[in-house]
């Protein structure tokens, strides 16, 4: 008899198990996806803070130019050079940003964890 109730005891454990492991995994797959959305946001947010500063310093060395006439071969390469780097981290911000969506749209259930995590932010 005492048997029996181990064996009834293991079929419930490993019953309860088994439903529980796909709300396992869909937490698991929510957290990973909030981490990666954070980390994604924080790269987007230096990408964009570096994309203003190039563009600052770009319009900084053109006023520069136009107040001066200089065409010096130096300013303008400084200048060329201040645009490459502002494409770069243009081009950067946009792929940062397209991960970022389909990031959100790979996982169906982060658009509720978005608007949850902003509801209870706010």
């Amino acid at each position: 008899m005492d048997i029996g109730k181990i064996v009834f005891a293991i079929i419930g454990f490993s019953a309860s198990f088994i439903f529980c492991v796909p709300n396992l995994k869909r937490w698991q797959r929510k957290q990973m996806t909030l981490e990666k959305l954070k980390i994604i946001r924080e790269a987007l947010e230096e990408a964009e803070e570096r994309v203003v500063r190039f563009q600052e310093r770009h319009d900084r060395i053109l006023s520069h130019i136009i107040a001066s006439y200089l065409t010096n071969a130096e300013v303008v390469e400084a200048l060329a050079g201040a645009r490459q780097n502002m494409n770069q981290a243009l081009d950067f911000a946009v792929e940062l940003r397209s991960i970022q969506f389909k990031t959100i749209r790979s996982f169906p259930d982060a658009i509720h964890m978005v608007s949850d995590t902003t509801n209870t932010q706010s």
